[in-house]
């Protein structure tokens, strides 16, 4: 599953959560494909606010949650554990290098974006979708 969720103030902007369309053959390759989808919708946006007046001089932040992917975003040089990822995906090492995105860990417990792909407990439940402004009816 490829899941983001961008926010805005103290709402989500755009968010998705789709089947991966490719097969990855370890867990830090899915996450990294994730990692480019996110890139991508963070560019885009990034354009959009700037075309309604928004100045975009900090890079957007994106959380992960995976320690492995994001030493590999830095890294610069493939691996034993990644010469199988295709060279489309090295977008994500572009848009860090240029300053539009910036990845940061952020522990599985506090990843909002596993509203979308995990069985939570009603408390992370309440939780997540308060963090992205979804409230109780």
């Amino acid at each position: 599953m490829s899941v983001y969720v961008f926010m805005y103030g103290n709402g989500a902007i755009s968010w998705r959560s789709h089947k991966q369309t490719c097969v990855s053959l370890s867990s830090m390759e899915a996450e990294y494909i994730a990692l480019s989808d996110a890139c991508q919708e963070a560019v885009w946006l990034r354009q959009l606010l700037q075309d309604f007046g928004e100045k975009q001089e900090d890079a957007t932040i994106i959380n992960e949650d995976d320690q492995g992917c994001i030493p590999f975003v830095h890294a610069g040089r493939i691996s034993k554990r990644s010469k199988h990822i295709e060279t489309r995906q090295f977008y994500v090492k572009d848009v860090c290098d240029r300053g539009d995105v910036k990845i940061q860990y952020c522990p599985s417990e506090q990843n909002t974006a596993d509203l979308f792909t995990k069985p939570l407990g009603t408390s992370k439940l309440m939780q997540h979708s308060k963090s992205i402004g979804l409230l109780p009816a």
